[in-house]
């Protein structure tokens, strides 16, 4: 991979802690540019994690694998941690590593809700055995997200409308390609389709689909808190605001 899709993938991660108000480790970089460089495996470097943080604990099977623990916000997971701010640090370190991973060996699917489906496996099913699942629960956000009994409805109309849109192929002036990149980017956001993990998934989703159509997302020169905001003003119909920080973040792909 060339040094200019490297530092790309770099910036794309670091924007990932960013979003979740977590510090980007001192080790992290290093670690994700070895998976970049083909130095070394993702599958190597998550098993000598695990390993090292004494997390290669037997998995409770007792629980709900589509539910949380009883008095605890964490998701049932195969470390059986219960603690959230844990589960964080180690959860977005093991799922950046599938992503950077998927930067170099990229599922060969199109851009389908299976697709996302096997985006969300992949990147959190070292975490949660409920990982590539859909919720079977409500889940309460600060705009209403759609309800789990009309997810599989909800997403059939999205991808039909994406696949009849092309997947935003040909869209030569960027502000039209950037209105309907919010417009699908809205439109996730209230599939709201996992039980967590849907902004990293859909991240990923829309980053490979956008430039797939001919153009890059900058994560690094978007905000994360304006960038959240504008997802939270699209589920309500308003995307000016997504609009706004895309239009700071959106270019077309540089020749190679």
């Amino acid at each position: 991979m060339k040094e200019a899709l490297i530092e790309g993938c770099i910036s794309y991660l670091k924007f990932g802690y960013d979003f979740d108000g977590i510090d980007f480790p001192e080790m992290a970089e290093e670690v994700f540019r070895k998976i970049l460089e083909g130095d070394d495996k993702a599958d190597d470097i998550i098993s000598s994690f695990i390993s090292s943080h004494g997390l290669d604990v037997k998995y409770d099977a007792s629980f709900d694998e589509l539910g949380r623990y009883p008095e605890s916000r964490c998701l049932v997971n195969y470390f059986n941690i219960k603690d959230r701010s844990e589960l964080k640090k180690i959860e977005i370190f093991i799922s950046s590593i599938r992503v950077a991973d998927l930067f170099v060996n990229p599922l060969n699917m199109g851009f389908s809700f299976d697709y996302l489906k096997a985006l969300h496996n992949k990147i959190f099913g070292d975490i949660y055995p409920s990982a590539g699942m859909i919720r079977n629960k409500d889940e309460s956000k600060r705009s209403e997200v759609c309800k789990s009994i009309y997810i599989e409805k909800m997403a059939a109309d999205i991808f039909e409308k994406l696949r009849a849109s092309k997947y935003l192929k040909g869209l030569d002036d960027i502000d039209e390609f950037i209105n309907e990149l919010a417009y699908f980017m809205g439109e996730m956001e209230a599939l709201h389709p996992f039980l967590d993990g849907n902004g990293r998934t859909t991240r990923y989703f829309f980053t490979g689909l956008a430039r797939n159509a001919g153009y890059d997302i900058i994560w690094s020169a978007t905000d994360p808190d304006r960038y959240l905001e504008g997802n939270i003003a699209a589920i309500d119909g308003d995307y000016q605001p997504l609009i706004d920080v895309l239009e700071e973040a959106v270019i077309p792909v540089a020749e190679e």
